[in-house]
């Protein structure tokens, strides 16, 4: 997990670790030693995730943040300081369910060439 980037996340939204972790769910103890650099649950990263509004990938470099919004590989942008779903819901919506089902057929097809070479 990439510290940094949560760091700057909090920083930029004014979270503080007592605030992230009732957002999250998670104790004030989880997220000081996450922050001090111990290694996170996946389910740990998913609830601060969830509770930053961020996709996961955002804290594993696979997402990376110019000029205040996320940039996917896939193209995709979302502002880091807010849910940008709530603009062009509709719009959003249909994108991100195209992007979900391309997602959904990558992975089957992996699990396909997976099975193949057993």
């Amino acid at each position: 997990m990439n510290i940094s980037k949560l760091q700057l996340i909090m920083n930029q939204r004014k979270i503080n670790n007592s605030n992230l972790a009732s957002l999250s769910g998670l104790s004030d103890v989880t997220i000081s030693k996450i922050l001090n650099g111990a290694d996170a649950k996946i389910s740990s990263v998913e609830k601060i995730a969830q509770a930053l509004g961020l996709p996961v990938g955002y804290f594993f470099d696979e997402i990376d943040v110019v000029s205040g919004h996320l940039l996917s590989n896939n193209g995709g942008a979302a502002s880091i300081y807010g849910d940008a779903k709530n603009i062009g819901k509709s719009v959003n919506k249909n994108k991100e369910i195209e992007h979900l089902k391309a997602l959904l057929e990558e992975k089957e097809r992996t699990i396909q060439i997976l099975m193949n070479k057993q």
